[in-house]
């Protein structure tokens, strides 16, 4: 099964895929930041240029994790992608209307992902900017962040209804390092319940054979 966590920069995509992958024990596929992409996108994403090349090169990474995802995903197992095709469309709002024609072909990129679900993570700009500035990245001008959320943030709610198999989850007041809010996740996206690593009070242990 493969779940797609999208939504607008800051809303913890990021954080609530490396939790699900971990306690699910299937891995995941993140979409990487300053370090994992080509130096040249930050600055064009920051300057507004090269709409068509930014969104290519993210349909790119995003393909790539779809490609070798599928190698191993089988029943039963249940792995999590940053980005999907929703995604790439959202995106196409922050640039002038010249380029929408070209942005609308590289969407093709995604045409044949299909994940089985996809979460869209919203949120109010209040919980946005405490986690902006709790992750204090140089590279991001709050302002700015904030500006950008508000604009995907409402693209990400426009689109949902024209994608199958979408639940939109408002993740303010719910924290994603706690059990308590990767279970409301689990069950507001009616995902299959992960399955517990066993804990035991011990004084031996031994191997039955």
């Amino acid at each position: 099964m493969r779940v797609a966590i999208v939504g607008g920069p800051g809303v913890g995509k990021s954080t609530l895929l490396r939790q699900l992958g971990d306690l699910y024990h299937n891995g995941s596929y993140g979409e990487g930041e300053e370090g994992v992409w080509d130096p040249r996108v930050l600055e064009d994403i920051d300057a507004g240029r090269n709409p068509v090349g930014v969104t290519a090169y993210f349909g790119r990474v995003y393909d790539a994790n779809y490609r070798d995802a599928a190698q191993n995903d089988h029943p039963g197992k249940v792995i999590f992608f940053e980005g999907a095709r929703i995604t790439l469309e959202a995106h196409i709002a922050e640039y002038p209307a010249a380029y929408h024609p070209e942005l609308r072909k590289v969407l093709a990129i995604g045409d044949g992902w299909n994940p089985e679900r996809i979460i869209v993570l919203t949120s109010n700009t209040d919980t946005i900017e405490k986690h902006l500035r709790q992750r204090n990245r140089p590279h991001e001008g709050a302002e700015n962040m904030i500006r950008r959320f508000k604009l995907i943030d409402g693209e990400f709610r426009r689109l949902a209804p024209e994608y199958p198999n979408t639940v939109m989850i408002n993740r303010d007041n719910m924290e994603f390092h706690g059990r308590e809010g990767l279970k409301a996740i689990i069950e507001a996206a009616r995902l299959p319940m992960f399955r517990e690593i066993p804990y035991e009070t011990m004084t031996r242990f031994g191997v039955d054979t």
